[in-house]
């Protein structure tokens, strides 16, 4: 009996929740556009280095005609005067290179080291570029007025830290920013020896028979946070880009 009145009752039989299974089967689904739309660096460096490159190429010589202006670096075969702007004719391409290679090793890094990848800004990479710049016009002004050498390392140094602090205060970020530090200054040698490109005229040690001044470690340390930065808002558009097509 009870049988017969369920059966021929279809009111009392419960009602499969679709809504509640679209609203699951669509957050599923979308979860997994953003998850395909994220680029991987393997589909998005050509270009993110492009871009990396064209900024080293045209901005690259702009701070570092800062030191040249104070004689901190004194160019010889391929120097070029453009306007105010003393540098080299092979600057741009090496700093074009520099900024592609640092920037793409950070996001390689990234991947790597980071199960939630870091998220880049426009905001972050304009205020990079613009710390950066005051610290090459620091370096500079200290070096014109005779700063000691002892005494500029450090007050820069610890400016460099506050840097890569507000601007990245990652281990791999730190590391990186060590690694460019130590081994550009040892790269500018051979350029210098061999092809005579440029030289510093106050060295204040020598390696390999080459002057180098010792500060200039943590010019290159503070450069990298910029590279950081450029390089994650490069990779963090693409990905936006990536997921408004795949919507």
């Amino acid at each position: 009996m009870l049988n017969r009145i369920a059966l021929s009752s279809p009111r009392l039989l419960p009602k499969p929740s679709q809504n509640v299974n679209f609203k699951l089967f669509r957050s599923i689904d979308c979860c997994s556009k953003r998850k395909q739309s994220k680029t991987s660096l393997k589909s998005s460096w050509p270009s993110v280095s492009l871009t990396l490159f064209g900024s080293g190429f045209i901005l690259g010589p702009l701070i570092d005609g800062l030191h040249s202006r104070v004689d901190l670096v004194v160019y010889q075969n391929g120097a070029i005067n453009i306007g105010p702007l003393c540098t080299n004719i092979w600057v741009p391409p090496l700093l074009g290179l520099f900024y592609c290679t640092v920037g793409l090793l950070q996001l390689f890094l990234d991947e790597r080291a980071f199960s939630e990848v870091p998220e880049g800004s426009l905001e972050k990479a304009a205020g990079s570029l613009i710390a950066l710049v005051l610290f090459i016009e620091l370096s500079a002004e200290m070096n014109k007025n005779g700063v000691a050498d002892n005494i500029e390392a450090y007050i820069l140094f610890a400016v460099a830290e506050l840097l890569w602090f507000s601007l990245d205060g990652t281990r791999p970020g730190f590391t990186l920013a060590s690694v460019i530090g130590i081994f550009c200054p040892l790269g500018e040698i051979p350029l210098m020896k061999f092809f005579h490109l440029w030289y510093y005229p106050q060295a204040n040690v020598e390696i390999f028979g080459q002057g180098l001044v010792t500060w200039t470690v943590t010019c290159y340390f503070a450069y990298t946070p910029l590279l950081v930065c450029l390089s994650r808002w490069l990779q963090s558009t693409i990905n936006a880009a990536d997921i408004d097509k795949s919507n």
